[in-house]
């Protein structure tokens, strides 16, 4: 369980969009403050629902047909069509700036530029409730949740499970956040470049990782059965 569950915390580490936000937070008033709201509302949405998923729920995930082969299996081929929908750029891509957009892109477009403006703002409020946004379940969460509720650990197990996840996917706030202390230009430096990097070519190298994360967790499934 540990390597796969690794795996998927350094791949959603790396989506674009977590970062921009980080980047965005270094740049705005009070920037530790911003950063360290922004991973307090990440931490706090990511282990309460982990927390619903995993014990509040344990008795639905108790079936007979969720062993830990089954989950391997399905969270693989989850996980594989995740990194097609990836590497296409349907998940993270970019729009073509000269297609027109119909009503619900302009309606998206107005609500995404009234969140920057918000965004651009002082308060640390908005820090923690954009912290609260990007830690919202996703399709590469619930399969990590799926394959620590199915590994059979005992409770204490699962929920160092669960903080290792959630410690490694915000790594990338994490380290900022220290190195802003020691070097607060050239980690705003270090974190742009890397966002710029990520938007240009990463896309694929992400879905790559964790296409090879699918690829192995279905076939020791498949192994187990």
């Amino acid at each position: 369980m540990w390597i796969p569950l690794l795996a998927m915390a350094i791949a959603v580490s790396l989506e674009p969009f977590r970062i921009g936000m980080t980047v965005l937070m270094l740049n705005r008033p009070r920037p530790l403050l911003q950063l360290a709201s922004f991973l307090t509302g990440g931490y706090v949405m990511g282990l309460t629902v982990g927390v619903v998923v995993l014990f509040l729920l344990r008795p639905a995930l108790g079936s007979t047909h969720f062993t830990l082969p089954r989950v391997q299996i399905a969270v693989g081929a989850v996980l594989l069509a995740y990194a097609a929908l990836v590497a296409t750029g349907v998940f993270g891509g970019e729009r073509d700036p000269d297609r027109p957009m119909g009503l619900a892109g302009r309606v998206l477009a107005t609500v995404v530029s009234r969140g920057r403006r918000l965004l651009d703002g002082r308060s640390l409020w908005t820090a923690g409730v954009a912290g609260l946004g990007i830690a919202l379940p996703s399709v590469d969460y619930l399969a990590a949740l799926a394959l620590i509720a199915a590994s059979g650990a005992p409770t204490t197990g699962q929920l160092g499970a669960l903080l290792l996840f959630n410690l490694v996917a915000f790594a990338l706030v994490e380290i900022p956040l220290l190195c802003y202390l020691v070097a607060p230009e050239r980690t705003r430096a270090a974190l742009a470049a890397l966002y710029d990097w990520l938007r240009a070519q990463g896309r694929r190298g992400v879905a790559l990782l964790v296409a090879v994360v699918g690829c192995v967790l279905v076939g020791v499934g498949w192994a187990g059965l």
